[in-house]
Parts: C-alpha cells; sequence; structure tokens
C-alpha cells in the first residue's frame, strides 16, 4: 500500500473510530441514568444484607465518580483505535489486557460474548469492510469497537477508580444492558460509513470480481 493510500485509509478509520466511540460514549449516559434504578431494584431483590449494603454503596461511589470513569472510558476507548490496523492489534490488546487482573478476564469474556450473539453477523461484515481498506485480514474480535474491547475498557476503568471485583460484577450486568445490548446502532453506523468510503464486504468483493 502507498503512502498516500495509507494516509487516507487511516484518517478515514480514524474519522468512523471517533464518531463511533462518540456513540458508546452516549450509551454510557443510558447506562448512568439507570444505574441508580438498576442498584436500588437489586438491592431490594437480594435478600443478603451484606449485598444490599454494597447495591448502596455503588450507587454513591458511581455518582461521585462518574467524571472520572468516562474519563478513563474514553482514553481507552481511543488508545485502542490503532486496533483498526490488525498488525498493532495484537500488541495494544496485549498492554490492555495486563492492566486486567485473571479474575476479570472470564467476566470481560462472558460480557462479550452475550453482545457478540446479537450481532455477530454485522460485526462480520464490519472486518471484512476493514481488511478491505487495510489490506490485512481482521477478526471481529480484534476491532477497537467489538464487545470484547468495550467490556475490557470498562473494566479498566472500573479498576482505574480502585473498583474491587465485586463491585464490578454487581454493575457488569447494568452496564450489559445498557450499553453492550445497545450496540447495534453503532455497528449499524460504522458498517454504513464504511460502506459510503467505498470499503467491500467479502460477498461486494465477490461481486464486483464475477461481474
Amino acid at each position: 500500500m502507498r503512502k498516500d493510500e495509507y494516509s487516507a485509509h487511516l484518517d478515514a478509520l480514524n474519522r468512523i473510530h471517533y464518531k463511533a466511540t462518540n456513540q458508546i460514549l452516549a450509551l454510557m449516559d443510558g447506562f448512568y441514568s439507570n444505574i441508580e434504578e438498576g442498584l436500588f431494584e437489586l438491592a431490594h431483590i437480594t435478600g443478603e444484607d451484606e449485598q444490599r449494603r454494597r447495591c448502596f454503596d455503588l450507587m454513591r461511589e458511581l455518582r461521585f465518580r462518574k467524571s472520572g470513569l468516562l474519563k478513563n472510558f474514553n482514553r481507552t476507548l481511543d488508545r485502542y483505535r490503532v486496533m483498526w490496523f490488525s498488525g498493532e492489534s495484537s500488541n495494544v490488546s496485549s498492554r490492555q489486557s495486563g492492566n486486567v487482573p485473571n479474575d476479570l478476564r472470564s467476566l470481560i469474556d462472558e460480557m462479550a460474548q452475550k453482545s457478540y450473539s446479537h450481532f455477530s453477523g454485522l460485526l462480520t461484515i464490519i472486518a471484512e469492510r476493514v481488511s478491505d481498506a487495510t489490506s490485512s485480514p481482521i477478526h471481529a474480535s480484534a476491532l477497537p469497537i467489538s464487545p470484547m474491547n468495550v467490556s475490557k475498557a470498562f473494566v479498566i476503568s472500573c479498576r482505574s477508580l480502585r473498583m474491587d471485583t465485586a463491585s464490578i460484577e454487581i454493575i457488569q450486568n447494568l452496564f450489559g444492558r445498557f450499553v453492550l445490548d445497545s450496540l447495534g446502532s453503532v455497528y449499524g453506523e460504522t458498517n454504513r460509513c464504511l460502506e459510503e468510503c467505498g470499503y467491500h464486504s467479502l460477498s461486494e468483493t465477490e461481486q464486483v470480481s464475477g461481474a
């Protein structure tokens, strides 16, 4: 790939990344709008006094630390932008995984898997278009806005605020409901932007080749 072509693709993918991450941050507003109600409901459902206290403590902590959590979440997603070019994705993923304790990696996998079950088809098409843009194959899970990386960014942000594993486990269902389950609109818009930039899915490439 020529230098000018690489630069053009880089600019396009950076714009797409910026737009997608802003949409994900907007979903975080929904998460925060419902977090207190969700934790209040959970506190009354659980039969354990200690769990109730933890839920109420989390309400106060998340309200107090909202700015820090969102800032760290946005910063982590921004660091992932180099993953659009798959040659760098493994290095970034490895560095970021180093911030995630082993006991949370399985939680991240669980969070992401539920979202993948809804959006796997669309994510595959996005990955194919990105591969067309970069001339380098990339798996859907390696996309910087994949459910895996969005989940990882959230957990890393929680850990940066010294939130313990038990607290993250409590709020991960709410994050899944209001952010991960709503990523379809983000992926739909990302796919549309990639298509408008002229990047083809595998089926489209085959159609052009066969014409």
